[in-house]
């Protein structure tokens, strides 16, 4: 019997020795390849077995510690962690021991190395403070159900780092029902998302409790590949007014360094991310509850460069992207520049006009308009040059009868007789002079 309890202290011991032995492996590689200079981050999977401090800490006990705890935290490392209670509970945590994190800057800002916290279960969600220096910060208590927790070090001076303790507390003033997050998992080559996946149980929720609307797409794409959204309909209740009514998206993670678009104008922008898992949150509020979009994404191939080739199994965008050959001719303008439409039999290489937005509706009633006008115009002018014409012929008519009037009434009229003197005054008028009786000189004498 007391041979076995050694052997169990020997296995413990050996267990101990082996962990003990990992972490002082993975801080010699630490010290030597990922102690850099500042802003340059560690090896992801270095990184991910330094974070298990962090993120998973101690269950069993409701503890968590900065990495590498007790020892120095690494330079150059960023690990998550959401901490979620039950429906009715908030989550409170206590800092213990020690606190001791870089000092702020001399603006008294925590810029190199802080412990983030936010209210909420995400990175986007309202911040309640960084912490760094010294100093143990207050115990923090959630307003809802979660806390979101960051902690970030830069690559050049490192110190021991923090423990803290969780823990969950009854909420006594929690009288709304419970209902589920509105999130939505998707992926694929292609598809639609928007406000009509929301459910008439979130929107009622949302309306009869005065409640925000907060809603969350994770796109994932095929490993190495790019996702492009762009949004067919986007239409907020209350544009330019980003408290009531908004669009995120976020590239990979959603803390507020990964958030690449805040959409709450008029106009939301196509987008193509960076890694293969893209976010897209839609929020409203009150007033802009409302609002509603449609978005399409499709799954993106990048090329390794403009001269290489797609796989047979992709169509080849022109535009160092490739997408899958099922979606040409669909009438979706998958590619960026839609060239996955131009060669169309069916039309598929026409713009696409939605008659129901109102920008459209605007542009053909004006045209309509328009050309109403146009045709009366021309209506009135050819009215009015038929009408004047016809009073140019009656005038003339009118004017040619009355001169042959006057014509015939002359000749009709008989002139009077005229005497023998007035005759021979009309003869010498006329330059007639009638030739002498004799044939002789005018003023000639008789002999």
């Amino acid at each position: 019997m007391q041979k076995m309890g050694v052997l169990i202290q020997i296995k413990t011991f050996l267990k101990s020795s082996i962990h003990t032995l990992v972490i002082l492996l993975i801080l010699y590689i630490s010290r030597n390849s990922a102690s850099s200079p500042a802003g340059r981050g560690m090896d992801p999977l270095l990184q991910e077995e330094f974070c298990k401090n962090f993120t998973y800490g101690n269950p069993g006990a409701s503890e968590l510690y900065s990495p590498g705890y007790p020892r120095n935290y690494p330079g150059g490392i960023k690990c998550f962690r959401t901490i979620s209670a039950d429906y009715g509970y908030f989550v409170r945590v206590d800092f213990r021991d020690y606190f001791n994190i870089e000092p702020p800057s001399n603006e008294g800002n925590c810029d190199y190395d802080y412990l983030e916290i936010r209210d909420g279960d995400q990175g986007y969600s309202t911040l309640i403070d960084k912490y760094c220096g010294s100093n143990f910060p207050p115990i923090i208590t959630s307003s809802g159900r979660s806390l979101w927790l960051r902690f970030v070090s830069d690559g050049t001076i490192e110190y021991n780092g923090f423990k803290a303790v969780y823990n969950f507390i009854p909420n006594p003033l929690e009288t709304l029902p419970f209902i589920p997050k509105c999130e939505f998992e998707i992926g694929g080559s292609m598809d639609f998302i928007g406000t009509a996946n929301i459910s008439e149980e979130h929107l009622n929720y949302a309306q009869k409790y005065g409640e925000p609307l907060d809603c969350t797409w994770i796109i994932r794409a095929e490993h190495q590949k790019n996702i492009y959204v762009q949004f067919p309909k986007y239409d907020l209740q209350e544009p330019n007014d980003c408290n009531f009514n908004f669009i995120q998206i976020f590239d990979e993670k959603t803390d507020m360094e990964h958030r690449k678009h805040n959409f709450c104008g008029s106009v939301a922008e196509n987008f193509v991310s960076d890694t293969d898992v893209l976010y897209v949150r839609f929020f409203a509020a009150g007033k802009g509850i409302g609002s509603e979009f449609v978005a399409v994404f499709t799954e993106l191939l990048k090329k390794d460069n403009d001269n290489a080739e797609c796989p047979k199994d992709q169509y080849d965008c022109d535009d160092t992207y490739c997408i899958d050959t099922a979606l040409i001719c669909n009438n979706v303008r998958n590619c960026r520049f839609g060239w996955d439409e131009e060669s169309c039999s069916d039309g598929g290489a026409n713009i696409p006009l939605d008659v129901s937005k109102p920008h459209v509706i605007i542009i053909i009633l004006l045209l309509f308009l328009i050309m109403t006008g146009m045709c009366a115009g021309m209506i009135f002018n050819l009215h009015r040059k038929l009408t004047e014409d016809k009073e140019d012929i009656l005038e003339s008519r009118e004017k040619s009868l009355a001169s042959l009037a006057s014509a015939v009434s002359l000749d009709d009229v008989q002139s009077p007789s005229k005497s023998r003197a007035s005759r021979v005054t009309e003869d010498l008028a006329g330059c007639y002079v009638p030739p002498p009786p004799d044939g002789g000189f005018p003023f000639a004498t008789k002999n």
